[in-house]
């Protein structure tokens, strides 16, 4: 059995090592379609023998992975991006996968579990269930200049899950800075196929997620309902994506739509999908908008108890909110009167991200009237006196709350550190 790997690329020489890496004990012929890179990309491609193709970029994703489809030879085809890499364990266990799956010929496509990761912080963003391992010389071909999709015959592929193997694929690409960026350019492709009436049961989910990126609300929600009435859209992974939209552009554009028409939306959302994490996320937002507040808890808390067990064929995005709904929760539970269960959730949002502002104000409030020692030592679980950046973090951050004993307490220490 041959295996191949098909990449493309364009100025990833920060990332295509690293990719290819992964792959290199398991493919038997490595594709690259390098569509203009100016850096060493190629070069570095070449020394893992890749068989490199120039391609003029033409803003069509699908033709690129296309033609380097029409050069693949195996009979089965790992496609990554550049930026994606398969995890070691998923590295050890894929040829496998391949034995197991190759038998059954009705099988298109293996299903893998894409983890997005922060690359700055190296938080996980989201976990997507997605196809990124074709079986070759099949007919299956990418469809859509942008978020294109395999199909076969114009049909959705017969994709398998095997539960047995933990098939991972970790993804480093995000960058929030780029989103509206990305944004942009994803409208204007996909406005021309929706004037060449070459729409997809994703077209108008990917507006409304481009417009949300972009801060147009209103428009956000009119493709929201759009992706609605296609009834194709519950065949993807993003069948609920049209709800959260909808919702969070209602939610945030405040007095224009009426709380029973949202509700509405919520309901619709919960019957179709009531342990997805994102849903009672929204479900909560609402709620805290209503002063509902024990309504809000349970719906945060629900959606934390979901995620952990997330075993759903839906994209969830919810690992996004999580230190947001720790913090929601923290300020919700004081509201309520329950200062303890409020210092665990800020706690919580540190340990997502130890230098955020607001958690750490929220905490230093609950605890700021105790006695100093009894504060060092309750932030020295979360802090390290070694570290720079932490006592950096500590000094400014007790300094702007008005505690400068602790914030000279940990200036000494930091001064200790420089002399080092």
């Amino acid at each position: 059995m041959k295996i191949s790997s098909c990449l493309i690329v364009k100025n990833e020489s920060e990332n295509i090592a690293r990719c290819l890496e992964s792959q290199q004990n398991i493919a038997d012929e490595i594709i690259v379609v390098d569509t203009g890179s100016t850096d060493n990309t190629k070069e570095i491609a070449s020394k893992f023998g890749a068989k490199i193709l120039d391609y003029a970029w033409d803003n069509n994703f699908s033709n690129a992975k296309n033609y380097a489809l029409d050069h693949a030879t195996g009979d089965w085809i790992i496609f990554l991006d550049a930026d994606e890499y398969l995890e070691i364990n998923t590295q050890k266990v894929l040829k496998q996968v391949f034995k197991h799956v190759d038998k059954d010929k009705a099988i298109d496509s293996v299903l893998c579990k894409m983890v997005n990761i922060d690359g700055y912080n190296g938080r996980i963003i989201s976990v997507n269930p997605i196809v990124r391992i074709l079986r070759g010389k099949c007919g299956i071909r990418f469809s859509g200049a942008v978020h294109e999709q395999p199909l076969k015959n114009n049909n959705p592929l017969m994709s398998v899950n095997i539960t047995d193997y933990n098939l991972i694929i970790y993804h480093t690409g995000y960058s929030s800075a780029l989103i509206p960026e990305k944004a942009k350019r994803n409208i204007e492709i996909l406005e021309k196929e929706i004037a060449n009436n070459q729409i997809t049961n994703l077209t108008y989910y990917y507006m409304s997620s481009s417009y949300f990126n972009l801060k147009n609300y209103e428009e956000s929600v009119r493709y929201a309902l759009l992706a609605l009435k296609d009834p194709d859209i519950k065949l993807t992974i993003m069948a609920h994506q049209p709800y959260i939209f909808l919702i969070k552009s209602m939610l945030l554009q405040k007095g224009k739509y009426a709380t029973q028409e949202i509700e509405k939306y919520v309901d619709m959302a919960l019957k179709e999908f009531p342990t997805h994490p994102e849903v009672w996320f929204v479900r909560g937002n609402l709620k805290r908008e209503q002063n509902d507040y024990f309504a809000a808890i349970e719906s945060y808390l629900k959606a934390i108890e979901y995620n952990k067990n997330y075993n759903l064929l839906l994209n969830n995005d919810f690992p996004l909110q999580l230190e947001s709904v720790h913090i929601y929760l923290a300020e919700l539970y004081i509201k309520t009167g329950d200062p303890i269960r409020a210092m665990e959730y800020y706690f919580g949002a540190l340990k997502i991200d130890r230098y955020n502002f607001v958690s750490f104000t929220g905490l230093y409030k609950l605890v700021k009237n105790q006695a100093p020692a009894e504060i060092v030592f309750f932030l020295n679980s979360i802090y390290n006196k070694e570290n720079k950046r932490d006592l950096v973090f500590l000094i400014t951050s007790l300094a702007k709350l008005g505690n400068q004993l602790l914030a000279n307490y940990y200036a000494d220490h930091y001064k200790k550190y420089e002399k080092v």
